[in-house]
């Protein structure tokens, strides 16, 4: 598949580098050569400096042979009229980076369609979403619901004294319990569980329930505390912080920590949040986070331009007994070094995006997928077609590969768990978990 990259960015490396792993035909355009340069030197891709915006670079980059058109520039407008452009060369689909979460509403859809524009994504956005999610939820790592909430997915730590360490799956997840962990990361490897394994302390559980059993679940994972959420320290005023703050559930209190005080008047102007303090400060500065009382915050999102700072101000938070940090990790190769650190929940706003747009590269019904941050994994919702392979047989003769596990499926509005007596029907909305690369595996299933 030809698939057209513009903008070498955090996004756009990111992409090439996943997107090259699965031998499509990449070719990726900057203006800035000594970028380009460094990355055709580690990546089997063509690339071209030149303005995305230039006819004549995107007719030589083949953007009218395209299947996929990807405009992630850090520039909103250019990535917009480059994905124009292409489609009228002849583009197949186009995808652009986005700045304006009114350009994300359902209602504008079909005018971005109008234009040569198939979909758009906000990364910040997405990230904000999933930062709010962890505050309503202090006790999970990472937090997914499934057709408006009638499937729950969750990452869990598992910590000493929980009962269900060291016992086979067979005997504490069977086909009738209420949840089914449908992946685990142990040591830096996600492992697609089977009945003999076993839940060992400081394991990742990623767990899979209905909404009626989520507070049992949480009891038997050992998270017991009810700790409800009312002030949330901020540090660093980007666009996924001000995303965050102003979508909050009403009644939680802000205090928001900004060393530029240049920017001030651009926050307080973009915060629609009346329950918000804006600090000039470092989050990391101990007498400073004592006179605001941080003794009093039960979460702490770190979410500067600087991975390692957020790193380091979500263990000094941690250091004060804050119960639940956050930290924006944007440098992928501190992901590994963060988890191992325990510091908490970790966000990565080139996941969310590449999730987004790797759904258009698939043949299949795909109505969703989420890149699980630090499980080297991917959860898929797919709706089932009629005379699908996967609705053949039961969920246990269908010899899904190991590295696929079907959590539950949606029908008629309602959500229900899988096993393997599940026989899965038409218009179903099926959950499936598989570690990365694995996922044209699975798509098969569901032609």
């Amino acid at each position: 598949m030809k698939i057209v990259i513009a903008g070498a960015g955090e996004v756009g490396t990111h992409l090439a580098k996943m997107l090259v792993g699965e031998h499509h035909d990449i070719t990726l355009i900057d203006e800035k050569e000594q970028r380009l340069n460094t990355l055709s030197s580690h990546l089997d891709i063509l690339t071209i400096c030149g303005s995305p915006t230039s006819i004549a670079t995107l007719k030589e980059a083949g953007a009218g042979r395209a299947n996929l058109f990807i405009g992630v520039t850090p520039d909103e407008s250019r990535n917009m009229t480059c994905c124009m452009l292409a489609k009228r060369l002849g583009a197949k689909k186009t995808v652009a980076r986005v700045e304006n979460h009114e350009y994300t509403q359902e209602d504008n859809r079909d005018f971005f369609k109008s234009v040569g524009i198939d979909s758009v994504v906000y990364p910040e956005q997405l990230a904000a979403r999933e930062i709010n999610h962890l505050i309503a939820r202090p006790w999970v790592r990472q937090w997914w619901e499934v057709q408006d909430g009638q499937l729950m997915l969750f990452g869990v730590k598992v910590r000493r004294g929980v009962e269900i360490l060291n016992r086979p799956l067979y005997e504490i997840s069977g086909p009738d319990d209420p949840y089914h962990i449908t992946a685990i990361k142990r040591n830096g490897e996600t492992l697609i569980p089977h009945g003999d394994d076993v839940l060992e302390e400081d394991d990742l559980a990623f767990v899979m329930t209905t909404p009626e059993h989520v507070k049992s679940v949480q009891q038997l994972m050992g998270k017991n505390e009810n700790v409800e959420t009312h002030n949330v320290f901020y540090m660093g005023g980007s666009d996924t912080v001000i995303q965050s703050i102003n979508t909050l559930k009403p009644g939680i209190h802000v205090k928001l920590f900004e060393s530029n005080p240049e920017r001030f008047l651009e926050i307080n102007s973009a915060v629609t949040n009346s329950n918000m303090l804006l600090l000039d400060g470092d989050g990391r500065d101990f007498d400073l986070l004592r006179e605001e009382n941080i003794e009093h915050a039960q979460v702490f999102v770190a979410a500067t331009k600087n991975s390692e700072t957020n790193i380091l101000a979500c263990m000094a938070a941690r250091r004060w007994g804050v119960p639940k940090t956050i930290a924006m990790v944007e440098n992928t190769d501190y992901i590994s070094m963060a988890e191992q650190l325990d510091i908490g929940s970790i966000i990565n706003k080139k996941t969310f995006a590449a999730g987004h747009i790797y759904r258009m590269l698939l043949r299949s019904d795909v109505e969703s997928i989420k890149s699980l941050t630090v499980a080297h994994a991917d959860v898929i919702e797919f709706h089932v077609k009629e005379g699908s392979r996967i609705t053949r047989k039961p969920v246990k003769e269908l010899h899904l590969p190991a590295s696929v596990n079907i959590g539950g499926y949606v029908r008629n509005g309602k959500g229900y768990l899988a096993n393997g007596n599940t026989v899965l029907q038409t218009d179903d909305t099926v959950v499936a978990f598989c570690l990365q690369g694995e996922l044209k595996k699975l798509e098969k299933f569901f032609k």
